[in-house]
């Protein structure tokens, strides 16, 4: 429990300092009013500190119970002498770095790239403590720094802006801009995403490992994706033409239901690294009966009334309902043989 707690104050913190870090570069017709949001900043880097720090107790009590050293020995062990100890101190003194500059009041087009330069460092020691780096070396270590950082970069934009924008002005604009940089995103995340997943699940063992935890965890992960794209439609392409009517309504909430989904794949996200990986290769999985088909159809179905029941109008509550419905027949359907 104690890991994925780890893991989701990691991705929330990563996310909302990239996105109120992009969002700084962003002319103020270009965006909602957002306010300085140095609170916010402060937060989440606070946020990834504790998340970072929390794998150290593990090896802590380690160094500390097992090897029966001292308290100051197993401390200085746990820092100085295993990995996971070397990343933490890279995020802290980044971190530590990070709110000195946001504390500071002036200067602000010089703090905007001297963040920019810290958050090198502190994404690169996020992505050293992952299973990627751990077993692959410094490839590993470079697709997860890769994977984290455009995820935390598109989604980043959706939880500051869906959350802290005061109103809805100027939203035609910052779409125009947001749009395609979330796109670019996302295929960037889905294609390090792809490569991080080759060399533990191949793509001929993708179904075989449904039948494990890691494999369950690995699917809805996925599954979760699908509803995502669609808010993603929704609130790239579908508000745009809305917004050129006069009818009156509030953009910020299709973001918000949207960061109901990114939270899916957080916490599947931070599962799947609490668990072990597979020793391939796996058993051979059944094969589908017919009755799979008919789940599967109907969770397709409840998916795609999410954006049925926004061209009606209906409480966007609903749609991210069927939204949940449907990841859910998927995954009853693909993983079980009924």
């Amino acid at each position: 429990m104690i890991g994925i707690v780890s893991e989701l104050l990691v991705y929330l913190g990563g996310a909302l300092w990239a996105g109120r870090l992009v969002l700084l570069f962003v002319a103020p017709d270009k965006k909602p009013s957002l306010g300085a949001l140095d609170g916010l900043a402060l937060v989440a880097l606070i946020s990834v500190v504790i998340g970072t720090s929390l794998p150290l107790g593990r090896v802590f009590d380690y160094f500390r119970h097992e090897l029966d050293l001292p308290v100051r020995d197993a401390l200085r062990a746990s820092l100085f002498d295993v990995r996971v100890g070397h990343y933490f101190l890279l995020v802290y003194f980044s971190v530590l770095m990070a709110i000195i500059i946001v504390c500071i009041k002036r200067f602000a087009f010089i703090k905007r790239w001297l963040l920019v330069g810290l958050t090198i460092p502190l994404f690169f020691g996020i992505a050293g403590t992952s299973h990627a780096a751990a077993k692959h070396g410094v490839p590993g270590l470079m697709l997860q720094t890769g994977h984290f950082s455009l995820m935390a970069l598109w989604i980043g934009v959706v939880l500051v802006v869906g959350w802290g924008a005061r109103d809805a002005a100027h939203w035609s604009a910052f779409l125009r801009w947001f749009s395609p940089l979330a796109q670019v995103l996302f295929v960037g995340v889905v294609v390090t995403g792809f490569f991080l997943m080759r060399p533990s699940i191949p793509i001929s063992e993708y179904r075989n490992v449904w039948n494990l935890p890691y494999g369950q965890a690995l699917l809805l992960k996925h599954l979760l994706l699908i509803p995502l794209l669609g808010y993603a439609f929704i609130n790239g392409t579908l508000v745009k033409r809305r917004l050129q009517k006069t009818e009156p309504f509030d953009p910020r909430l299709g973001l918000r239901f949207e960061s109901v989904m990114i939270f899916g794949v957080f916490l599947a996200s931070a599962t799947l690294s609490n668990l072990e990986q597979p020793v391939l290769p796996l058993i051979e999985a059944e094969t589908w009966l017919w009755s799979n088909g008919l789940v599967l159809a109907l969770g397709i179905s409840s998916v795609l009334l999410l954006v049925f029941t926004y061209q009606k109008r209906l409480p966007l509550v609903l749609g991210c309902l069927f939204s949940l419905l449907g990841v859910s027949l998927l995954y009853i359907g693909l993983v079980y043989t009924l």
